[in-house]
């Protein structure tokens, strides 16, 4: 079994034990074009990804066939209630990835005696996980300074910049150009 969490609290904290994740190496791509009365095939403006679907595997473990078992099912219901919005996962295989997704399909669950089988189907709206990162921490001190911010990602993605006044005095404005280096 693979260990994982939801938002910090462990599969395995609620019996719920993960098989397999089926997460694809991509998300789906959306082919925008468009066609033309009176002109063959389509005029091409390029592709861009799709929200991400995958699968979490599970089983669902009890210690008895009614009261334990309807506990748990109660805990993985209030885990993966959508109306909490998008949810951190982990998986203990993949290591400083983190997926943000929601709980988005249906969950039957298969009883075996004690136990269920189950799949949880998870929606990523934006595609691509998050990991570490090499993150330059500097104080600005004067006006008109220029940082230069670098990531080890392979992918162009926004940067998500912190401000913090560790100072008395009061910022009265401030300004950030992104460029990018073409």
């Amino acid at each position: 079994m693979i260990d994982a969490t939801v938002n910090g609290v462990s599969f395995k904290s609620i019996g719920l034990g993960l098989k397999t994740h089926n997460i694809p190496v991509l998300p789906p791509t959306k082919d925008n074009t468009i066609e033309i009365a009176g002109r063959d095939g389509e005029l091409d403006f390029g592709s861009t990804y799709g929200a991400r679907t995958f699968d979490l595997e599970c089983i669902l473990m009890a210690n008895d066939t009614t009261v334990d078992y309807h506990k748990r099912v109660a805990q993985l219901a209030a885990l993966f209630n959508v109306k909490k919005g998008d949810m951190v996962f982990t998986f203990e295989d993949l290591p400083d990835r983190k997926y943000l997704g929601r709980y988005a399909g249906t969950m039957p669950i298969e009883k075996l005696l004690f136990d269920g089988n189950l799949t949880i189907p998870i929606k990523m709206n934006n595609p691509f996980p998050t990991s570490g990162e090499r993150v330059l921490e500097t104080t600005v001190t004067q006006s008109s300074q220029v940082m230069t911010v670098e990531s080890e990602g392979n992918e162009r993605a926004s940067p998500v910049i912190v401000l913090t006044n560790t100072g008395t005095t009061t910022i009265r404005s401030f300004k950030i150009t992104n460029e990018y280096e073409i």
